[in-house]
């Protein structure tokens, strides 16, 4: 199974947007095999291709008919990470409709798995791991709590449509130190359009690396929130992480808050060809 990151361009209202899709993928030896740019639907299911694959998307794969947050909004909440609270009125609202779950769709007939995931959090992760001695012990929770608060990606997506390119090489240093980046990408375009095009980049191979953890272990590297019926977000994760999830699911299962299982934890989920 293929790792493959995607970033969508979700605003369904119009095909003339100077933002595109990118579409990466990972070797299990980390290493960023390619990237494609796109705009079409049917260019993003061609880049994507036949082989399967695990396909984590920075968008709603899944759109409920719901108000207020999905089950996995909720658990992101307690675990301190972010995420664009989705309902089938506000998707219509901010982007003019479900794109990404019309690409979720199609790439599941076509056999692959397919996943949220969140590149903010992915690259969170990475320098949460970064900054910490290998084979250190985890964290008490609180402790780790007030340090994951201090950690902030770059801020490098484009804000008002334009680009932000002083985000642009930390964030890509990021990847870098965990992904061979030799396939990294020349953009055709120039200027505010090369960093909106660099930017989808990063957004899809931090996708990829998730994919990538997800199916190439360890099993402590990666953890999943929520289910393919309400939405299921993979995060890059480490033992801290996995922890603190299992016990907010827990206690927002007893509160009557969510109604996923308690499991968070690869070992627990089982392979994604399984989902």
């Amino acid at each position: 199974m293929i790792a493959i990151g995607l970033h969508l361009m979700q605003d369904a209202r119009r095909d003339d947007a100077p933002r595109q899709s990118a579409v990466a993928m990972i070797t299990p030896d980390m290493r960023l095999s390619g990237v494609t740019m796109c705009r079409a639907d049917a260019e993003i299911l061609a880049a994507v291709g036949d082989a399967s694959a695990l396909v984590l998307m920075d968008a709603p794969a899944v759109v409920p008919d719901v108000r207020g947050r999905r089950d996995a909004e909720h658990v992101l909440a307690w675990l301190d990470i972010p995420a664009f609270p989705v309902t089938r009125a506000r998707m219509d609202s901010v982007h003019g409709g479900t794109r990404g779950a019309r690409i979720a769709t199609a790439l599941t007939a076509r056999g692959h798995v397919v996943a949220e995931a969140l590149p903010d959090q992915v690259l969170r992760q990475l320098m949460w791991e970064e900054q910490r001695t290998p084979g250190t012990a985890p964290m008490d929770l609180g402790a780790y709590r007030a340090e994951w608060l201090g950690v902030r990606a770059p801020a490098y997506r484009p804000r008002g449509g334009r680009a932000r390119p002083d985000g642009l090489a930390p964030a890509r240093a990021i990847l870098q130190a965990v992904v061979g980046t030799a396939n990294w990408p020349p953009f055709a375009r120039a200027g505010d359009l090369a960093a909106l095009d660099e930017a989808a980049v990063i957004d899809a191979v931090s996708c990829a690396v998730a994919a990538a953890r997800c199916l190439h272990g360890p099993e402590d590297a990666w953890a999943a929130v929520g289910d393919g019926v309400a939405g299921r977000v993979v995060l890059a994760a480490g033992p801290e992480m996995i922890d603190r999830a299992q016990v907010n699911i827990a206690r927002l299962r007893d509160e009557g808050t969510i109604g996923i299982p308690p499991e968070v934890a690869a070992a627990t989920l089982g392979p994604p060809q399984s989902w």
